[in-house]
């Protein structure tokens, strides 16, 4: 069964003859730099490094460099065709993964020497069009680095969408890779902000997707995922931690970045563009950040009931633990999205946020009546036998987050050496 993970939608290139436009560029003799906006920026060889912003046109003409030019421009046309499959069709085999990190690694390859990779150079004769991930409004740019951020684009859907589709939630390896996957996805994004705000593209975006508020949007989405599969995964049965302080700060990690990812979602920008999705990520964000807290209650509700010296404390962590999910339960069953959402799995309405969002109601149901069965009996006990006063809530400490997903992973050795062997006659 797919994970309740939400991914993100491909971002499509329109099918270009990209040789004769790059050959055009390169043997006309009045153009002398690829790229120069005063940035000092520079390219090194670390796995998540940018490419240069000011570097030398290649002295070298095209008939030289047919071969690589013939490379660049068939895996382009490559993924016009196949990213127009479904994310389950594109994650088969990882042929998919691969064409696009290979396409990467191609495009770092021409960008380290010298090829267009930033500005609005209009006058280049290269027309690079992509299809927006959410408007389907085609979008054109003139430079490689516009090229390098769509692709890490859709290198995050697709590790997205095997976090989701592919992973099983019940095995330790399972989760691990969607914490690798979200991890990446994430990583990915970061990048591609980066790159963006290097090359001063931000000031010529159109389409939403590759818009600052929806990278990070995103970015913080998929943390919160990520650090929800690690409490997972620290929870799993047979696992050695079960050290419900340690699980408490772990779900309580998650929180913080569904409540950033839930601001973002109200960004003027994509609340005008994207109103339905803003709407439905709003609510799933913000439901999935109360069941975090409540999951944090509960943790610590039974570390005090473990001590067998905190009856009181106990019992005001389950009275949290139900306010909580009681909150999470109004907040559902009075969401219109959420409700849309949940009556539309399982019909062909059904999407990502709406098998995400059925989830929700359940677990906090499950996990409601684990905690009133406890508070009864706790309750009972404490009233009877040890006579303990109940802490108020604005009493208790806080509960610490301990965070514990990156986004400064380095970038796979796949998406740095391209498979073809490229201007090996330099």
């Amino acid at each position: 069964m797919p994970a309740p993970i939400l991914h993100l939608p491909f971002k499509i290139p329109v099918r270009y003859d990209l040789v004769q436009p790059l050959a055009n560029w390169l043997d006309d003799d009045e153009s002398q730099v690829a790229f120069s906006t005063g940035s000092s920026y520079s390219y090194s060889d670390t796995g998540d490094a940018a490419p240069a912003m000011v570097l030398p046109k290649p002295t070298y003409n095209s008939v030289q460099c047919r071969s690589e030019l013939l490379r660049i421009a068939a895996l382009r046309n490559s993924l016009s065709e196949a990213l127009m499959d479904s994310h389950q069709s594109a994650l088969e085999e990882h042929q998919m993964l691969r064409d696009c990190q290979d396409y990467h690694a191609t495009l770092l390859e021409f960008e380290k020497r010298g090829f267009p990779t930033g500005g609005a150079d209009e006058e280049n004769g290269i027309n690079l069009t992509w299809r927006g991930a959410f408007d389907g409004e085609h979008e054109v740019h003139h430079t490689l680095l516009w090229e390098r951020s769509c692709t890490l684009w859709n290198l995050a859907a697709l590790r997205s969408a095997e976090a989701a589709l592919k992973s099983d939630e019940t095995t330790k390896e399972g989760l691990k890779m969607a914490i690798s996957n979200l991890q990446q996805a994430a990583s990915h994004l970061s990048l591609c902000e980066q790159l963006l705000e290097f090359s001063q593209e931000n000031d010529y975006i159109s389409t939403v997707d590759l818009s600052k508020p929806m990278l990070q949007f995103w970015e913080k989405l998929l943390l919160a995922q990520a650090q929800t599969r690690i409490y997972k995964l620290a929870n799993l049965g047979g696992s050695s931690v079960r050290n419900h302080t340690t699980l408490a700060y772990l779900i309580q990690g998650a929180a913080p970045l569904y409540n950033e990812a839930l601001t973002l979602a109200q960004d003027p920008r994509l609340k005008s563009e994207v109103p339905q999705e803003c709407q439905e990520w709003a609510a799933h964000c913000k439901a999935r950040s109360l069941l975090c807290q409540a999951r944090a209650y509960f943790h610590m509700s039974i570390e005090h009931r473990l001590s067998k010296t905190a009856y009181g404390l106990e019992l005001a962590r389950l009275q949290q633990t139900m306010s909580t999910l009681d909150e999470v339960l109004r907040f559902c069953r009075s969401t219109q999205v959420l409700k849309e959402a949940v009556a539309a799995v399982g019909t062909s309405h059904s999407t990502p946020i709406a098998e995400a969002a059925a989830t929700i109601q359940p677990e906090a149901e499950n996990l409601l009546k684990l905690a009133s069965d406890r508070y009864k009996a706790a309750e009972l006990d404490n009233r009877s036998v040890y006579l303990e006063s109940i802490p108020k809530a604005d009493d208790l400490p806080e509960i610490r987050a301990q965070t514990m997903v990156k986004t400064d992973l380095p970038l796979p050795e796949e998406m740095l050496t391209p498979r073809a062997n490229l201007f090996e006659w330099e």
